[in-house]
C-alpha cells in the first residue's frame, strides 16, 4: 500500500477491542505490550518472551475467534511466513546429517529442470530459494495457480521468473521458498510434513504442524481490521475441513507448504525461535551461516538484509546491535519471532489481527514490540 499515512489515520477511527487475558510478564512489560497492542487495533494476539533457558513470560490478550472466544496460551494460529524461518531450520538440520547440500543444483534433486529461462546454464540452489535470490518471482501463475494445485513445473512455464538472474539480487517470493520444501522432499525422499516433524519438531518437542487439519484444540482465524469483511479472511474452520493429502513425497504439488503453512502456539514458535538463537539443536557454524547477509533488501526496506531464511534487521532506534528472526503477515494477521543472540532474548507474537501498517517490510506493530521487549532501553 503506498498510503500508509491514510490509513493509520483510518485506524484511529476504530475502537480498540480485547482485553488481557493474561500474563507472566513483568508489570512494566505487560502495560507496554497491552499499549502496543491497543495502539494497533490488535483484535487478538499471543506473545512470548524467551532468553537461553527457555520462555520467561506469556501474555495473551483479545480473541483467536470473533465475538467472544478468547485467545489462549494454548491457541494455535498459522504464522504465515514465519514459516520461512523454520523451514530454513530444517534445511540446515538436513545439511548438517549429510542429507542435503545448500550450494547443489536443485536439478540433482527435482524430477524437472528448474532453471531460469534467460540463464539456462546458472544453476539454482537451495540456498537461492531460501535467500530469495533465485530469480523465482509470484507472477500471475503462481497466485492463480496455488489455489488449484496446479503442478510445479506447469508453474514454471508461466511468469514465475523474474528479470533478476539467479543470484544477482534480492526480490522476496512466497514461490521461491515454497520451492525450497520441494526441494528438501525430493532430497530426503519424504513429504514435507513428515520430514519437519522429524526433523525439527519432534527433537524440540514443539507441536506444529503444516496442515490446519491435524492441529488438535484451538486453531485461531485471521482477520483484516481494516477493511473489515463479514467472514474472516482466513476461517480456521473452514480450512480444517479440507481433505487431508496422502502422506506420501509429492513435490510436484507440496510447494505450498513451507512458504507459510505453518500452526503453531507461541511458545512452540519461541522454542523454534531459541533453536535459532543459540548452539544446541544446530551448530554455531550453522547459526551463523544463518545469519550472515546474503544480499540488502535494497530501497524497499534499508534496516533489513537477508540471510538463509532469516531477516536481519538492523534499527539503531531499536537495537545497537542486530536483531535476527522472521515477520510473517497474511490475512490481516501480524505475526513475527525475532531474538539478539548476544544478550540471548527473543519475542514471538501471533495475532488475529492488526494493523498492517509498515514502512518498507516490517510491520509498524512488530517495529514497537521489538523496541519495548528487545530494544536498548529494555529493563
Amino acid at each position: 500500500m503506498k498510503h500508509w499515512g491514510l490509513y493509520r489515520l483510518a485506524l484511529r477511527l476504530i475502537p480498540p477491542r480485547g482485553a488481557l487475558n493474561g500474563s507472566t510478564l513483568p508489570g512494566g512489560d505487560t502495560r507496554s505490550v497491552l499499549r502496543i497492542l491497543r495502539k494497533h487495533r490488535c483484535l487478538g494476539a499471543s506473545l512470548c518472551v524467551f532468553d537461553e533457558r527457555g520462555v520467561s513470560g506469556v501474555l495473551t490478550f483479545g480473541f483467536s475467534h470473533l465475538p467472544d472466544t478468547k485467545a489462549r496460551a494454548d491457541t494455535v494460529f498459522r504464522a504465515a511466513s514465519v514459516s520461512k524461518f523454520i523451514t530454513a531450520l530444517g534445511a540446515m538440520k538436513l545439511r548438517e546429517a549429510g542429507r542435503l547440500d545448500l550450494d547443489a543444483d536443485v536439478n540433482a534433486y527435482l524430477p524437472f529442470s528448474l532453471r531460469h529461462p534467460k540463464a539456462p546454464e546458472t544453476p539454482i540452489t537451495l540456498r537461492m530459494l531460501l535467500s530469495h535470490t533465485a530469480g523465482i518471482h509470484d507472477g500471475t501463475a503462481y497466485n492463480r495457480g496455488v489455489a488449484k494445485g496446479t503442478p510445479l513445473s506447469a508453474l514454471l512455464q508461466g511468469d514465475s521468473f523474474s528479470e533478476h538472474l539467479p543470484g544477482r539480487a534480492w526480490e522476496y517470493s512466497n514461490f521461491g521458498a515454497g520451492i525450497a520444501g520441494a526441494v528438501m522432499e525430493a532430497a530426503a525422499g519424504t513429504d514435507f510434513e513428515t520430514l519437519m516433524q522429524e526433523t525439527v519438531f519432534e527433537p524440540l518437542q514443539v507441536r506444529a504442524t503444516f496442515y490446519p487439519q491435524k492441529v488438535r484444540g484451538d486453531l485461531a482465524d485471521a482477520v483484516r481490521i481494516l477493511p473489515r469483511q463479514r467472514t474472516p479472511n482466513y476461517d480456521a474452520a473452514e480450512r480444517r475441513t479440507r481433505p487431508m493429502p496422502e502422506m506420501k513425497p509429492d513435490c510436484e504439488h507440496h510447494y505450498n507448504l513451507a512458504h507459510g503453512a505453518l500452526c503453531v502456539t507461541a511458545e512452540g514458535l519461541s522454542k523454534l525461535g531459541l533453536a535459532g538463537m543459540k548452539p544446541g539443536f544446530l551448530k554455531n557454524e550453522s547459526l551463523r551461516e544463518m545469519r550472515k547477509e546474503i544480499l540488502p533488501f535494497g530501497e524497499r526496506a534499508k534496516d533489513l538484509s537477508q540471510g538463509v531464511g532469516t531477516f536481519i534487521l538492523r534499527d539503531p532506534s531499536i537495537s545497537a546491535r542486530p536483531l535476527y528472526g522472521h515477520q510473517g503477515m497474511a490475512y490481516g494477521a501480524v505475526h513475527g519471532v525475532f531474538f539478539e543472540p548476544e544478550s540471548a532474548r527473543g519475542v514471538s507474537l501471533l495475532t488475529l489481527g492488526a494493523s498492517e501498517a509498515r514502512d518498507g517490510v516490517l510491520a509498524d506493530l512488530n517495529r514497537d514490540l521489538l523496541r519495548a521487549l528487545l530494544g536498548d532501553r529494555h529493563g
